[in-house]
């Protein structure tokens, strides 16, 4: 089980999202431990990109020839037609040699522990794994691993770890992402506003629009609950971010601490995802020391603020509810993603010539930031740039060209490049 494994070694697993293969290798490539990620079918995210058959066993190559693992998400709530349908696709993942399902209904479960009982079950966060109890029933019929629910606190889980010691368990909890605001994702809004059920992969984030009162005998006046003059967003929920309290969620028995955003960009999990390996990293080197290095966690809080995010909190880990937005759903971030390093070779004259592929519009004189997956980032004034007909260019405005240009230091492949925004 991992947890004694993870536990023996001093470790942590980083667990990271993965929206489409690009998204997976960027994850594998800033040191994510293992990726989670959706098929076509059984997943609660049908607008992200997704994984054909053929793509999850890829994917399963590239996770087993470095060492990591790949869990593919079957936590929508089914129909009872649908039970055959997934008993034969947990038999075809059994197939390919996934390390793992997520699954958070118990009618689900125990159709994919009959039709395939080697296939290793990790039971969703959907499913309101709140206490002992419930930990210790589907650990005790077949789970591996269960992510407990978001409404915990941090004592609540070490108490729910130290109820389980007489058998082997692992806990997985969120660290990082959007939060839902209904109970543990259990939300019908969508479904009644839009036609489209968050419990079957296809919420159209309605938490996230402006609301107004309206009197039943005063059809079509709207008065708006005014918190500001944008409106009112009762509903928005705050994101969450735990970088400043890795500690406390080891100590209480969390085995894999998982990051959410299937749907979001490369540049957001390469930035998020190498910020939390840093952290996990420098905690096991010193533990006591993680929480006093004040210079450290500035440094990864300020690059988890340069992705796309709403204001952060600690979410319920603390026992503070007070997680909501009810000023605004826009989001923050400090930086703006520019592109990758598709290659980066060194040329005669001791400089690297480099291959950008844009992702954003820079132009000659705009300071870039290059964020490789391990050592220093570097700081460089685009100059020099030329498309690939070997034109000079002042600017790169079209999505996905090729900008040649030379650096002063060799930057890996994947890595991201970003701008700092000006105020």
């Amino acid at each position: 089980m991992l947890e004694t494994d993870l536990r023996s070694r001093k470790s942590c697993e980083l667990l990271a999202p993965a929206g489409n293969f690009e998204k997976l290798k960027t994850a594998f490539m800033y040191g994510a431990d293992a990726a989670y990620l959706g098929g076509t079918s059984f997943g609660l995210r049908a607008a992200a990109g997704n994984f054909t058959d053929e793509e999850i066993k890829e994917a399963i190559d590239l996770a087993n020839g470095e060492g990591k693992k790949i869990y593919v998400t079957l936590n929508i709530l089914p129909r009872t037609s649908e039970l055959d349908e997934l008993a034969r696709y947990a038999e075809k993942l059994v197939k390919m040699g996934v390390h793992g399902a997520i699954i958070s209904d118990i009618g689900a479960f125990m159709t994919v522990r009959k039709a395939a009982p080697d296939l290793p079950i990790h039971v969703s966060t959907q499913a309101n794994n709140l206490n002992a109890a419930t930990v210790r029933f589907w650990l005790e019929n077949g789970a591996e691993r269960v992510n407990l629910a978001r409404e915990l606190t941090v004592r609540e889980i070490k108490e729910i770890d130290r109820e389980l010691k007489d058998i082997p368990h692992e806990l997985e909890a969120f660290v990082h992402g959007a939060m839902c605001m209904s109970y543990s994702g259990r939300c019908m809004l969508s479904d009644y506003l839009a036609g489209r059920s968050s419990n079957r992969g296809d919420c159209a984030q309605p938490c996230r629009w402006k609301y107004f009162l309206s009197e039943e005998k005063r059809p079509g006046e709207y008065m708006p609950v005014e918190e500001s003059k944008e409106g009112t967003f009762i509903f928005n929920s705050k994101d969450l971010c735990m970088i400043e309290h890795i500690p406390e969620l080891i100590d209480a028995g969390i085995t894999s601490l998982k990051i959410e955003g299937r749907m979001k960009s490369e540049f957001y999990i390469a930035v998020t995802v190498r910020a939390y390996r840093i952290a996990v990293d420098e905690y096991f080197r010193d533990p006591e020391g993680y929480s006093k290095n004040k210079e450290l966690l500035k440094e990864l809080t300020g690059e988890l603020e340069s992705v796309s995010h709403r204001e952060y909190s600690t979410g319920f880990y603390f026992g503070d509810r007070g997680s909501q937005i009810y000023g605004s759903s826009s989001y923050l971030r400090s930086c703006d993603f520019m592109g990758t390093v598709r290659s980066c070779e060194k040329s005669d004259d001791g400089s690297y010539d480099c291959v950008i592929i844009q992702r954003g519009n820079f132009k000659a004189g705009d300071v870039l930031e290059f964020v490789p997956p391990k050592g220093k980032m570097l700081s460089w004034q685009a100059a020099g740039m030329k498309n690939s007909e070997g034109e000079d260019i002042e600017a790169a405005p079209h999505a996905m060209m090729e900008v040649y240009v030379k650096l002063p230091e060799h930057m890996p492949e994947g890595t991201i490049v970003r701008r700092r925004k000006t105020r």
